[in-house]
């Protein structure tokens, strides 16, 4: 793969589909949210809406990053304290490739399939992330961050929080 081609990969993005990984994702918030996968060319994939306290079976494989978002506000949550899930290997099963097919071979076969339980919750703000957040709500173009009366280094932090509220609710493949 040359130079430019790896420049152009997007840094978020599925790998390959050799571990498999049985989840249970479930939305511990009080809000609907949405399932992405992000595929392999870095596109997020909707996998559905789960309201709260609902639940969703997904067969996936390790090297493949899941996101949740708000369905109304779209703002991200959070697995553990993470952004970006990436899922652990089930320990019973693998996929062996054969030819272009990829088969599931259970370790063994006489014991049942466990799925991982994955929380989905809401993000834990610092009280600064949470003034930071507020007064973004209340801004509508990064330029107005720097008309504060603010540290620059909040003003900059403002208008970074603006640009990246505006890329999420303008998404390309979302």
């Amino acid at each position: 793969m040359g130079e430019s081609q790896q420049q152009h990969e997007p840094l978020l993005r599925s790998i390959n589909n050799v571990y498999v990984s049985l989840v249970r994702f479930i939305n511990k918030t009080m809000r609907n949210v949405v399932l992405y996968w992000i595929d392999y060319q870095g596109r997020a994939v909707s996998y559905g809406v789960l309201s709260p306290d609902d639940c969703l079976d997904i067969d996936t494989f390790v090297t493949h990053p899941w996101i949740f978002v708000d369905q109304e506000t779209k703002e991200r949550y959070t697995v553990n304290q993470k952004d970006v899930f990436f899922p652990r290997p089930s320990p019973l099963l693998l996929v062996r490739q054969e030819r272009r097919y990829p088969i599931r071979v259970a370790l063994h076969p006489r014991r049942r399939r466990v799925r991982i339980d994955v929380f989905i919750t809401l993000p834990v703000y610092s009280l600064r992330e949470l003034c930071l957040r507020s007064i973004r709500r209340l801004l509508t173009h990064d330029e107005q961050a720097f008309q504060l009366d603010i540290p620059r280094s909040l003003q900059c932090e403002l208008a970074v929080m603006l640009l990246k509220n505006e890329a999420l609710n303008n998404p390309p493949n979302l």
